[in-house]
Parts: structure tokens; C-alpha cells; sequence
């Protein structure tokens, strides 16, 4: 059909009540949105694409970035193929139904002179790619965006769990910071100084 996808970007396949719906996902983004096919009687197709992130997400717009030139060159191919089509814009989607209903684990360390929320640490156990921190900042966007404190993503051990071994973290609020590995140890020293500063 005249169409492909950037070469860090897959797509996976699936029916799912009569619509063919394709989720895409980026190498350093994680998951970008999906584009949904459905059969109308008339014997048109109806497209929605749908980028995933809260609109508030700076994120989203990025990965919006990405698949509105994929869903544009997609429809056009589609078009050329099987004639016009009812294509509905791109639009935000604030997660699939699967991801709505995940459990993340996460921590809301307090202030020990005022009692305020100082920090939040969301832990990704599975997360080893970029791609698999940002899923994790999207998916708590909301939360931490809302609360308005440092908030860490923190990954797995890279190696033998110990307070010596380091761990992938990534902070992503009040701004995003490339991932790095550092030891619970230092990382808590970090930690024990912004919240000794909180209230000050």
C-alpha cells in the first residue's frame, strides 16, 4: 500500500470486537497510541487514531509527534486502496483498558518537620529499556503531576541486590532527567538532603 513505519517504530495487531486495532510503540517513547479500523454498513472504514498520555503531559505531545504522520500516511494508503474513508482526528487517549486498571507500585515520602509529602518513588520492576521508564512516567503522570513533588522512577538492581549494587532511576518531575545508574546508598544521601531542605 505504499506504507511503512520509521524503523524505531513497531505495531501490533489485533481484533478486538469486530474493529482491527493497531498499537504502536516507539523504541525511546515506549507506547505511542494505537489507530483503530472498524467496517461501517456502508461498506466504509472508519479510522480513530489515538495517541496514549494525559494531554497535560508534555510526553504526549511527543509521541503525538510520531503518530500523526504515521496515521496520516496510514489513512492516505488505506484511501488509495479502498477509496474515502470516515477518518476521525487524532485525539488523546488517557490509557487502554488494560493499563487503567495496573497496579503501580510507588512511595510518598513525607517531610519530618511538616508532614508534607516531599518526595514520591515509583518502582518498575520490569523496566530495563527507555522506552519501559517512559511507560511508567505516563502511566503516573496524573499522580505525581497532581501531587507536585520530586518523583523518581527507580528500576530493578543492575546486579546483585545489595545497597552497594546500583539501579537504573530516572526523575521526571518537577523535570525530566536522563536515566542513571546510582547505588541506594547515594541515592538516599540525595534523597535525606531534599528533604531536609523542604520546609526550610
Amino acid at each position: 500500500m505504499g506504507f511503512s513505519l520509521p524503523p524505531d517504530v513497531t505495531v501490533t495487531k489485533q481484533q478486538l470486537e469486530g474493529q482491527w486495532v493497531y498499537s504502536f510503540r516507539h523504541d525511546g517513547l515506549g507506547e505511542l497510541g494505537r489507530i483503530v479500523l472498524q467496517g461501517l454498513s456502508t461498506g466504509q472504514c472508519h479510522i480513530v487514531s489515538e495517541v496514549i498520555g494525559d494531554p497535560k503531559d508534555p510526553m504526549t505531545e511527543k509521541r503525538q509527534a510520531i503518530l500523526q504522520p504515521i496515521s496520516e500516511q496510514l489513512t492516505a494508503a488505506l484511501t488509495s486502496v479502498s477509496g474515502e474513508g470516515d477518518q476521525t482526528p487524532l485525539q488523546s487517549a488517557p490509557a487502554s483498558p488494560k493499563a487503567s486498571r495496573e497496579i503501580v507500585e510507588s512511595k510518598l515520602i513525607p517531610c519530618d518537620r511538616c508532614g508534607h509529602n516531599a518526595a514520591m518513588l515509583i518502582f518498575a520492576s520490569d523496566a530495563k529499556t527507555v522506552a519501559d521508564f517512559e511507560n511508567y512516567g505516563r502511566k503516573m503522570y496524573v499522580k505525581y503531576s497532581d501531587l507536585n513533588v520530586p518523583t523518581w522512577i527507580i528500576g530493578e538492581p543492575v546486579g546483585i541486590p545489595g545497597f552497594g549494587t546500583p539501579s537504573n532511576i530516572v526523575k521526571v518531575w518537577p523535570y525530566r532527567e536522563s536515566i542513571r545508574q546510582i547505588t541506594p546508598d547515594d541515592f538516599n544521601v540525595e534523597l535525606d538532603e531534599l528533604i531536609a531542605n523542604h520546609c526550610v
